[in-house]
């Protein structure tokens, strides 16, 4: 991997290289993430057109109001691991806020009016991850970047939270006690429509996450949009040794399949393969 193909960092993040072999040439950047590896097994010819070609699109007004949500945890998460106690809600707001102006320039298929509406609900929205879900998470870590190896294949990306919460008893604790404390990571999403169990125990993010920091303990807080206003609801769930391993071998066989350059459309009836959810759409279905 020569200097001028290494990844470049994200916007204010630096990323833990472990060692100089640790790219693989032929992988894009010489690099898989967890996103690029979820929009692999979604669809494989969407993978090629932003990884392989480069082809970027602008980002949807969801993907901002998302991303500023997230900023917004970042930086309340991050004040109680340096000073001990959360950013207040007006400090913590006004981030979403400027993140969203700033961002919200990106966006092209937007009015106005829908940016102005989509940045109220990102802002009604995150007041209510404050509300709820601040007072109850003591942040071991936010927005943690990492670079390692899965399997063979080398990975990067950022965890939203490494949260602490109580464990569990065992026969040698005193029932006395509060239970033990435990690491577990966390990832924020903001939906029309809450996961059912079933997708927060297969998720693949959470899996890797998992394998990153060597936990069994994961979670989805998720931040529900209803016409009735936003709910918190946190879904939690565990990853087994089996199920660590089987996604490892699902990694390493996208990787392989990506530096053979097999980048087969994906089935056309289903959600993905929409304009609405594709940028691509028009490049690969006309």
């Amino acid at each position: 991997m020569t200097e001028e193909n290494k990844p470049t960092e994200r916007e204010g993040i630096v990323f833990p290289y472990p060692e100089k072999d640790f790219f693989d040439q032929d992988l894009p950047k010489g690099v898989l993430s967890p996103s690029g590896f979820g929009r692999y097994k979604n669809c494989p010819r969407q993978f090629e057109y932003a990884y392989v070609l480069g082809i970027r699109k602008a980002p949807a007004i969801s993907m901002v109001k998302g991303t500023c949500i997230h900023h917004g945890a970042e930086v309340v998460h991050r004040h109680t691991i340096e000073h001990g106690t959360p950013l207040g809600v007006e400090e913590a707001t006004q981030a979403v806020a400027d993140t969203f102006d700033r961002q919200g320039e990106q966006v092209e298929d937007a009015t106005k009016e829908e940016k102005g509406a989509a940045k109220d609900a990102a802002i009604k929205s995150f007041r209510v991850y404050h509300r709820d879900a601040v007072p109850l998470i003591k942040p071991v870590a936010a927005e943690k970047p990492f670079a390692i190896k899965i399997g063979t294949v080398p990975m990067r990306g950022v965890i939203d939270l490494i949260d602490r919460v109580p464990g569990e008893y065992s026969l040698d604790d005193d029932p006395d006690l509060p239970p033990p404390e435990i690491e577990i990571v966390s990832d924020l999403k903001t939906t029309a429509k809450s996961w059912s169990q079933q997708r927060v125990d297969f998720d693949h993010q959470l899996t890797i996450y998992s394998i990153v920091e060597n936990t069994d303990r994961v979670r989805v807080d998720i931040l529900l949009e209803q016409k009735r206003g936003t709910v918190y609801r946190p879904l939690r769930g565990r990853r087994t040794r089996t199920e660590k391993k089987y996604l490892i071998e699902d990694i390493e066989e996208v990787a392989s399949l990506i530096k053979k350059g097999v980048f087969p459309r994906c089935d056309p009836t289903g959600w993905v393969c929409t304009e609405r959810f594709c940028g691509y759409y028009k490049d690969c279905r006309g």
